[in-house]
């Protein structure tokens, strides 16, 4: 009997810390949490053969578990409920403003009474009536419903009316979306206990570890780019980041989980250490960062030499002070399918693609090294497992339905975890990687969050932050009694804003790589955070804080072009001078 290839999935579930006091400023952990959480953990609650792991982000569970505690406000999801006669003028411009915030083709379209919402705020705002806030409210909470509730009750009662809600209707709606809401930890810890899933975490603000701990590291892949002012070096927090999301996913699955995926699948030799240091037996990262790390190393599998195109379909050993860490690397192309390309395709034309080119991987290692080479091979598909569905029809159902059937039922595929390779393959048997050149899951290297200006400027910001708030923890180590309570509460306040701020997702913004509507609201967060630093050590808070990061660096560039001038101007001066002494 012929030996199937493994196969072993990664969702990577996540969403930034968008509290700020007791709001939120975003609604995407409870869109998200009403749309994809749970349903991801249906697909494969539907299908118990399909095996996978589901790397939950720390920043994202605390959210989840805020939205359900009722301690944190959040203005979308109280204006979803809000009766439609008390609405102020500027609650219905804000609606008009976030209430269509959907994929228009996938989503807004296949309602017509919500395509008739969306023309007419496009068209005359101004005709909007209180039955239209009623239906637009209803419609926003349906557009941002997963598919498989969509298929029951109460929710295809309301698509198949399609308009003419009630306040009771959208009260109603609301509790069913609280009540799926409520199943998401329970159904994760009910699939991870049976064993069909491996569940994983992040570093608890998702921050991106080798550049946390030494923002130096951005040139191991691009030794020509632009680094910020002050060089970044905090590994202790790193440490922290690390400990504190492991601890906090504990207290929530009973469990410590034994892999994790480092954030924007960023990893560094530092970071690994850290990582394994604090009890992590396996990590994950892009098949780019292996290619960069080998260059032009020879390679061998159990003494069988392996060409740099099969690499990547291996479990890699890294020695550290503190015992062996496995590294799995992902393929870039089907991870990159299932995220982008599929989008577009029918499900099942998506399908036979995929499960070919697991196919053809599978031949090509059988075909250059044997059969026996199955044992410890591995293929990794490693993408979020959230954000490209509203770009698939009926939320991707179709698709994940479909592949899973397939997997579940070709004999030579077997859909595994990552700490079941582990425990098959066993780490000692896979070949040693010597040096890792530091990089993330985005072309191998950290372009997306420094290098430019405006990112450099966020990480100089960081660094002066930090600065503050290690000359403060340091006076305060010098205080006794009531004072140095005092100060020491401070200083965890402090340094829980200081954390957030870390994150990966504040740099994400800056720059040209990405675009989007709510780019200042990111960037508010994030020097939100910064004050807030300051404020709980009652110190002044820096100027360059109170302006948006991409307008201070026009301000600076415009300073120095001045500069630059004046400079110029006055070098001719003096030449002239010269000339006519």
């Amino acid at each position: 009997m012929e030996q199937p290839v493994k196969l072993a999935f990664l969702w990577h579930q996540h969403q930034p810390y968008y509290r700020a006091g007791s709001r939120f400023l975003m609604p995407w952990t409870w869109l998200h949490a009403t749309k994809d959480y749970l349903e991801m953990a249906q697909h494969l609650e539907r299908h118990p053969k399909m095996r996978a792991a589901i790397n939950l982000v720390p920043s994202l569970l605390k959210q989840i578990e805020e939205y359900l505690s009722g301690e944190v406000f959040d203005p979308v999801v109280d204006l979803m409920t809000k009766p439609a006669s008390w609405l102020t003028a500027a609650e219905r411009d804000f609606m008009l403003d976030n209430f269509f915030l959907a994929n228009s083709s996938t989503v807004i379209d296949r309602s017509p009474r919500y395509t008739e919402l969306y023309e007419l705020a496009l068209t005359n705002p101004s005709e909007f009536a209180e039955q239209d806030y009623r239906d637009l409210a209803v419609h926003y909470m349906l557009a941002w419903t997963g598919e498989i509730a969509r298929r029951s009750a109460p929710f295809i009662h309301f698509i198949n009316r399609d308009r003419n809600y009630s306040e009771d209707d959208k009260n109603e709606l609301m509790r069913a979306q609280l009540e799926n809401v409520r199943q998401i930890i329970p159904l994760h810890r009910q699939l991870a206990k049976r064993g069909q899933i491996e569940l994983t975490t992040s570093p608890f603000y998702h921050p991106i570890l080798p550049l946390l701990i030494d923002s130096e590291s951005a040139k191991d892949a691009m030794p020509n780019m632009a680094l910020p002012a002050a060089r970044f070096q905090a590994p202790e927090e790193a440490e922290l980041q690390i400990r504190l999301g492991r601890e906090y996913f504990a207290s929530i699955f009973g469990e410590t989980p034994h892999g994790m995926w480092p954030s924007e699948g960023s990893i560094s030799n530092e970071a690994l250490v850290l990582m394994r240091k604090a009890g992590v037996r396996w990590t994950a990262s892009d098949e780019s960062v292996l290619a960069n790390s080998l260059r032009d190393t020879p390679i061998e599998v159990a003494g069988i030499p392996i060409t740099a195109e099969h690499a990547k379909y291996f479990p890699w050993c890294v020695n550290t002070a503190f015992g062996p860490l496995a590294v799995f690397f992902r393929d870039h192309t089907l991870s990159d399918d299932i995220g982008f390309t599929y989008q577009t395709w029918a499900a099942g034309d998506a399908v036979s693609d995929f499960v070919e080119k697991v196919l053809q991987i599978r031949r090509s290692l059988v075909e250059s090294y044997g059969e026996d080479i199955l044992q410890t091979a591995c293929i990794s598909v490693i993408l979020d497992g959230e954000n490209c569905w509203e770009y698939y029809s009926n939320n991707g159902h179709d698709l994940l339905d479909k592949l899973y059937s397939a997997l579940e039922s070709n004999e030579l595929i077997e859909p595994t975890t990552f700490g079941d390779v582990l425990h098959m393959v066993g780490v000692q048997k896979s070949p040693v990687l010597e040096q890792v050149v530091a990089g993330s899951w985005i072309n191998g290297n950290f372009r997306i969050w420094m290098g430019h200006p405006e990112d450099n400027l966020a990480w100089d910001l960081l660094a002066r932050a930090k600065h503050a708030f290690d000359d403060a923890s340091q006076r305060a180590e010098h205080l006794r009694g009531a004072p140095r309570h005092r100060a020491m509460a401070a200083i965890e306040r402090a340094h829980e804003q200081l954390l957030i701020a870390e994150g990966s997702d504040w740099c994400w913004w800056y720059g040209p790589e990405h675009l989007s509507t709510q780019r200042n609201i990111f960037d508010g967060l994030f020097r939100m955070h910064l004050r807030s630093v300051y404020v709980h050590l009652d110190l002044t808070v820096p100027e360059e804080l109170l302006l948006p990061i991409p307008i201070e660096v026009k301000v600076l560039a415009i300073e120095k072009a001045e500069s630059d001038e004046q400079a110029t101007f006055a070098r001719y001066s003096q030449a002239m001078s010269r000339s006519r002494a």
